[in-house]
């Protein structure tokens, strides 16, 4: 039986049928235990990652996956379980079979959700410890067998005089220079099983990554922890598509930074590093549309880059204000066109049901986003973040109706709105889509691919898609009373 110091699992996010991410069929590795595993093999640590969208898809088979694979060939004494909102119930399913299966072992917690609701996590009798924010000093802290207290950065509980005490330690100082981190350990990954959107280059090996922490946003639906960014160096990027280019044939790149435009410079050092090394790869990102100019989309174009996703939610300048959006009109049209002008394909992602619409408002934003004509549009239901100013709004007023956190998936809506009723928002969140992706000068946008071979493939897979995806959407909003 091999010793390990750590086992990471990854949870599975288990996409509704409907929605669009279930139609895209595409998912990438769990980055943030990579990297973890990366920094604390540097100590000489062992560990391996458990990636349950690889290994055990379906929730309820995790048990017999894990004793049949793991249970009687591996062991360690410390696991660490990732999760975001919508896993978090499946997060604590598997540490209660880590429990039942290991009974003296540390379970510990960490992610965005467990950063922001520590207080409620730790009380479950199956966690011992919750990381809160970064984790790899932490963690390697925590593996080193640092006294509990003597660590930055966690929620722990004891038991003391037969009583169960939780504890919080003051906040951990942020890694500000992340070349530190070593490439994340992508040998520990089964990487031929990860792939990227089927609207995509599909044909080609795919991988996600993320080159700086923290957004510039403070847009108050969403949970973000760090609002001062620290990058990794043009050079530090580099060495790791070079990593994922050599080693695993990898050939498109999709970065997932909130936003990776945020400093023009260092973009501008990336794509001329991808040019001058003849780096034949593609590849994406998001962008704010207050954070492009010209000349950067051009170099953006010239090393690669195929699609940027700008996250606008709304035309409305009130409602941008009430979510605190801090973008105005003008900058999204300059956006697009400046980023349709370079050659660069641009999808644009708006919310639904936000605070202060109203169906006019709705119907404005339809006429807008004609008016704007991007490549292609991703439309959200409105939800607040646990940690997100307006969650806790929401939660303190009683307006909430979700009844488990699987719900946070941004397809439904989960709290009481001022003017829209429930029905109403899904009704319009329909709409949209068949507003835009049915409209003729859409169309004929597309059908001008159709003699376009690997064009022809993705329209296909698109109309299938986007028909499955209005099917279900319209089965599901017919079962909504009001």
């Amino acid at each position: 039986m091999q010793s390990l110091d750590a086992i990471f699992i990854a949870p599975p996010f288990e996409h509704g049928n409907e929605t669009m991410w279930k139609q895209f069929d595409y998912f990438f590795p769990p980055y943030g235990l990579a990297h973890i595993a990366s920094y604390i093999r540097q100590f000489g640590y062992k560990s391996i990652i458990i990636d349950c969208l690889v290994e055990s898809k379906n929730l309820l088979d995790f048990e017999n996956v894990f004793r049949e694979k793991y249970y009687n060939k591996v062991h360690s004494k410390l696991f660490a379980i990732t999760a975001v909102t919508p896993i978090i119930d499946n997060a604590l399913f598997i540490a209660d079979v880590i429990k039942k299966l290991y009974p003296e072992s540390t379970v510990v917690l960490g992610g965005p959700h467990p950063s922001h609701l520590y207080q409620e996590l730790i009380k479950n009798k199956n966690i011992d410890i919750i990381v809160i924010g970064e984790g790899e000093i932490t963690f390697k802290e925590i593996i080193d067998g640092n006294e509990l207290k003597e660590i930055n950065g966690i929620s722990y509980k004891e038991t003391i005089n037969g009583k169960s005490t939780e504890f919080l330690t003051p906040p951990r100082e942020r890694i500000k220079n992340p070349d530190i981190l070593p490439i994340p350990a992508y040998d520990l990954l089964q990487m031929q099983a990860y792939k990227a959107p089927k609207y995509s280059n599909q044909n080609i090996p795919s991988m996600s990554m993320v080159t700086s922490r923290g957004c510039i946003g403070k847009c108050s639906f969403c949970s973000k922890i760090f609002h001062e960014v620290y990058f990794m160096s043009a050079e530090r990027v580099l060495a790791e598509i070079e990593h994922l280019y050599n080693n695993y044939g990898v050939r498109q790149i999709i970065f997932y930074d909130d936003t990776f435009t945020i400093d023009v410079k260092r973009v501008k050092e990336i794509c001329a590093l991808i040019t001058e090394r003849k780096i034949d790869i593609r590849w994406t990102c998001f962008a704010r549309v207050d954070c492009v100019d010209y000349e950067t989309l051009v170099a953006m174009k010239n090393a690669g880059c195929e699609h940027i996703m700008y996250g606008v939610e709304n035309f409305n300048e009130e409602v941008l204000k009430k979510v605190n959006k801090k973008i105005n009109i003008e900058q999204v049209f300059q956006a697009v066109r400046l980023t349709k002008k370079a050659g660069i394909t641009c999808r644009v992602s708006l919310m639904i049901g936000n605070p202060g619409e109203t169906k006019a408002i709705i119907k404005q934003n339809m006429r807008m986003i004609h008016k704007l004509r991007p490549d292609y549009l991703q439309v959200l239901i409105f939800h607040p973040l646990p940690g997100a100013p307006l969650y806790d709004h929401f939660k303190n007023n009683n307006l909430i109706t979700a009844t488990n956190w699987s719900e946070f998936n941004f397809t439904k809506p989960l709290f009481i709105h001022e003017t829209l009723s429930q029905k109403t928002i899904r009704n319009y969140y329909i709409l949209m889509y068949l507003n835009f992706y049915l409209s003729p000068w859409f169309i004929l946008s597309q059908l001008r691919k159709i003699f376009i071979k690997n064009e022809r493939k993705r329209l296909i897979w698109g109309l299938k898609a986007f028909v499955t995806f209005v099917y279900k959407n319209m089965l599901l909003t017919a079962k909504i009373k009001k």
